[in-house]
């Protein structure tokens, strides 16, 4: 209910219902977008500013999230697919001696660090519990031996400078439903191998 000078007006909520997504993460691509009824597009059209279009999602990468979308629509098994590959790599690492995995069990992203007294991805308050510098090194090792074996990974890249919580240091695994489990199995073992040997010259 509005008051506009001496009398109410009445707005319909369902009119002007606005939905908008994010399809960078999940579609792989940029942007999003915001949809409603025909009467808060043509407001939106009209009456918004410029940079709501001017900063809109290119057309390239538009169809390329439709084209994600109507793949996972078409083919649901290769969800399937991808959250068995995640227990697969999952249960390797978790008996891994000298990291902890990081994250929600269903994330095709992996994060793994050292191990220490917390889990947390936080930087402990005591700076003579953490050693950013020494675990990145440390890390890159475990990167370049398990290159080295035929498996390639990355160490979760950060702006220190820009972060407002200062993060600690991760390898990050990107799982795809592109391999299989024996494939995705093999992989960890590798990985699990390369810790141990960088792990094991440092004891």
């Amino acid at each position: 209910m509005e008051n506009e000078g001496a009398r109410d007006v009445v707005v319909d909520e369902e009119a002007w219902v606005v939905e908008g997504r994010n399809v960078a993460g999940g579609g792989r691509t940029s942007g999003g977008f915001c949809a409603g009824s025909s009467i808060v597009v043509d407001h939106q059209r009209i009456n918004a500013p410029s940079v709501v279009f001017s900063a809109s999602m290119p057309a390239l990468l538009a169809t390329s999230a439709s084209e994600a979308i109507a793949h996972l629509c078409n083919t649901p098994s290769v969800l399937a697919i991808l959250q068995e590959n995640i227990r697969a790599i999952r249960t390797v690492l978790e008996k891994t001696d000298g990291i902890t995995v990081l994250g929600h069990r269903a994330s095709p992203i992996v994060h793994f660090c050292l191990r220490t007294t917390s889990n947390s991805l936080a930087v402990p308050s005591s700076a003579s519990a953490f050693d950013g510098e020494a675990e990145e090194r440390i890390l890159q090792d475990i990167v370049d031996d398990a290159l080295a074996n035929g498996v390639l990974l990355t160490r979760a890249k950060h702006l220190k400078a820009q972060e407002m919580i200062e993060s600690r240091p991760t390898i990050r695994i990107a799982v795809s439903a592109a391999f299989t489990k024996k494939e995705m199995e093999k992989a960890a073992t590798v990985v699990k191998a390369s810790i141990a040997r960088v792990l094991g010259k440092r004891r």
